[in-house]
């Protein structure tokens, strides 16, 4: 007598292999999005934090601490004046008041969200806004 599987326990491993993947597969893709968001928040933040040097360096040499940048249309050498590390949003506004309060929406191609900030809230948020077009700042001031 051979040792061996029978074409019918091959079928059942199978299907069973195939039931984790498609029940295992959409929580992944869900990991890495959640991922991914959670790191253009940070990058966000980091653009916060850089906002504040700016704010502070402009102020001690008694220059206008006022910033707008907008992703889309804003020079390279524009979008490079707050120095921060990792990637530059893909679209979207920041902008820095007198006092050094930021207001941003910005927008990541790769996680493809859009986050805001308004000047008083300390919290960078996910919002439901779907294209980069429409991930603006609402109101300034």
């Amino acid at each position: 007598m051979k040792k061996g599987f029978t074409l019918i326990e091959l079928l059942a491993v199978i299907a069973i292999i195939a039931i984790i993947a498609v029940i295992t597969t959409p929580i992944v893709f869900d990991v890495i999005q959640t991922s991914k968001e959670n790191a253009f928040k940070d990058t966000a933040h980091g653009l916060v934090l850089a906002a504040g040097t700016y704010q502070a360096e402009k102020q001690a040499l008694n220059e206008d601490t006022t910033l707008m940048i907008d992703y889309q249309t804003s020079t390279e050498e524009e979008k490079n004046v707050l120095k921060t590390k990792g990637d530059l949003p893909d679209a979207g506004e920041l902008y820095i008041d007198n006092n050094g309060k930021v207001t941003l929406a910005l927008w990541s191609d790769d996680a493809h969200v859009c986050v805001v900030k308004e000047a008083e809230d300390k919290e960078i948020v996910v919002t439901d806004i779907t294209s980069a077009d429409n991930c603006k700042i609402d109101n300034i001031g």
